[in-house]
């Protein structure tokens, strides 16, 4: 599986082109490991503030920041410069609350962007794009997931629930005629509900549960579906 790490720092800051910001959605959907850089780099940001040492405000600092700014003034042009007062005694509320003025202007965006699109929501664009929706099912008939085929080749595994703790859910792929006919090929694993996966040149897809990392074929499969016209 190949991961957008490259366009992640462009995610965050929702600096994308329409077609970058569909495909990294999607592939976050499906790959704990890019949410969970997604995440760390969210940490980064926020950091900024939990960084700074606590200091109290003045008293009424608020207020006269507010009255500046709306007279267009600097609220500071009455303080004494900085490099008049020694070090040890600056006063640190101004970086304080600039930090935060950032974080809170920020945090409308960093929170949507930061925010993978649930299995439900990427489904539903999946199907106004036209891909079809079938059901993934046990041998003895158990409803366990659904899978989504796009006619563009891109398949959509959604489980019903997340894999049991050190494990993963793995897909595999099934041709159906030809040399290699029925030996399961791996497409992909997660440890999620969700997983992007090609379908192209399969006649079913399978899912098992297997340990961490994965395997070389399947040990515990769940049950699989044909897909259109394998």
């Amino acid at each position: 599986m190949t991961h957008p790490t490259e366009l992640l720092p462009g995610y965050v800051l929702g600096d994308l082109e329409q077609a970058e910001l569909e495909s990294v959605e999607a592939h976050l959907s499906g790959c704990s490991t890019c949410r969970a850089e997604l995440a760390r780099l969210q940490d980064a940001l926020f950091s900024l503030a939990d960084d700074l040492p606590d200091a109290a405000l003045p008293s009424g600092g608020w207020e006269r920041l507010q009255a500046r700014r709306v007279a267009g003034a600097s609220p500071f042009t009455t303080q004494p410069p900085l490099r008049a007062v020694p070090r040890l005694h600056r006063p640190r509320w101004p970086w304080l609350a600039a930090a935060a003025v950032l974080v809170l202007a920020l945090t409308p965006l960093t929170t949507r962007l930061m925010t993978a699109p649930s299995p439900q929501t990427t489904a539903q664009r999946w199907e106004a794009q036209g891909a079809s929706r079938l059901t993934l099912a046990s041998p003895d008939g158990q409803a366990f997931g659904t899978l989504l085929v796009r006619p563009d080749g891109q398949a959509l595994v959604i489980l019903a629930r997340p894999a049991p703790a050190g494990q993963v859910y793995q897909a595999w792929g099934r041709t159906g005629s030809g040399t290699g006919a029925r030996v399961p090929v791996s497409l992909g694993l997660t440890g999620g509900t969700a997983l992007q996966v090609g379908w192209r040149g399969y006649a079913s897809v399978g899912i098992s549960v297997e340990p961490a990392g994965g395997s070389p074929a399947p040990t515990r499969p769940l049950g699989r579906v044909a897909l259109p016209g394998g």
